[in-house]
């Protein structure tokens, strides 16, 4: 493994542990942990990107970044339920808009396992 690949999952270690302890509180800012979630998934798929050799724009797009895994190994197709409703979080959940995104805790919490889900099976494709 290179050492961009090593910092692209050391990062998004980071994100989902930063998540985990967001729901150890009673209150929490959900947004927040929605955006930790969201980036979990990015930084592990640029993870394989990067491993693979595969180009990418830096975008915030995990449907992209997904159909980019996808063609490198069609087995990536089946992570589709577990990012589809994460995109938005990446820049939206983070500033003020016309229609705020701020989710429930239950929805966090999906949020967060999704999120695990993802980052777990990118490290075994890459046998982490």
């Amino acid at each position: 493994m290179t050492d961009k690949v090593a910092e692209w999952l050391t990062r998004a270690q980071a994100d989902l542990t930063a998540a985990e302890l967001l729901l150890k509180f009673d209150e929490y800012p959900t947004a927040i942990l929605a955006f930790h979630c969201q980036q979990v998934v990015e930084k592990s798929l640029k993870a394989f990107l990067t491993a693979r050799r595969i180009s990418f724009l830096f975008r915030h797009d995990l449907a992209y970044l997904l159909d980019l895994c996808s063609e490198g190994d069609p087995s990536f197709g089946e992570l589709e339920p577990q990012i589809s409703g994460l995109t938005p979080y990446a820049v939206e959940g983070r500033y003020p808009t016309d229609l705020p995104l701020e989710p429930n805790k239950d929805e966090t919490r999906i949020f967060y396992r999704q999120a695990q889900t993802v980052f777990e099976f990118v490290k075994r494709k890459l046998k982490v």
